[in-house]
């Protein structure tokens, strides 16, 4: 068995889908804090690049939350996240896409637009780092909100009358998705505790949450989580 260690933000989408998985298959591992600023330096001499979460295998760096599980799919085959059917598996490949390249980034602008807006000076630093990290700005702000808007409206539709995203079993597809919606509106406190608790505030965004077109698709997943999350 090989020697794992996950350098990762707690409350990262991205950190959160790898940590789910690396549980919901009962695979040991040791857990290494990245600091936002402080931890940048670091990071890129470990691994080359600025992006958490990174496994390290037997001490090599594996990036990247998607090469991570597909490795560790790998790894532990069971239970099975990714259908055998092509077909499935491809409309699985589709919702992981939307949650990692619309949900979660633009989730993200929000948290920085809100971390700038503190009077919390140490907030604040850590948010002019990420700002200057994930090229945020007024205009990104508000073109972040349009597009996540709009990918929660895909997903109300998509789970009307369904349980599950892709056919009638758990998926990558629900894990993801519901991993990285932490951003726009984190589950209640018991489903997922918030590290350092402050960070809760900074994750939320009113505007979606009372949102009732959206309401649907927090209460989904807030049912993933009681159901499946370790």
């Amino acid at each position: 068995m090989h020697t794992l260690r996950l350098l990762h933000l707690h409350t990262s989408p991205f950190s959160e889908r790898v940590r789910w998985v690396l549980e919901l298959k009962r695979i040991a591992y040791a857990s290494e804090r990245y600091s936002i600023g402080r931890g940048e330096e670091l990071l890129v001499k470990e691994t080359g690049q600025r992006q958490v979460p990174v496994l390290f295998v037997d001490g090599t760096p594996l990036p990247d939350s998607t090469a991570i599980v597909d490795w560790l799919e790998d790894l532990v085959p069971e239970p099975r996240l990714l259908p055998a059917d092509p077909r499935a598996a491809a409309q699985v490949r589709l919702f992981e896409e939307l949650a990692n390249a619309v949900i979660a980034p633009e989730g993200r602008q929000l948290v920085i637009g809100r971390m700038l807006a503190v009077t919390d000076e140490r907030l604040v630093a850590s948010g002019r780092t990420m700002a200057e990290k994930y090229g945020h700005s007024p205009y990104v702000e508000r073109r972040a909100r349009g597009a996540l808007g709009r990918a929660l409206s895909i997903l109300a539709e998509a789970i009307e009358g369904r349980r599950y995203l892709v056919g009638d079993v758990f998926t990558r597809a629900d894990l993801t998705v519901a991993a990285m919606l932490l951003d726009a509106v984190p589950p209640p406190e018991e489903l997922f505790e918030c590290q350092p608790p402050f960070m809760r505030a900074l994750m939320t965004d009113e505007l979606l949450g009372r949102e009732p077109r959206f309401a649907p698709v927090f209460a989904w997943r807030d049912r993933v989580y009681r159901e499946h999350r370790c």
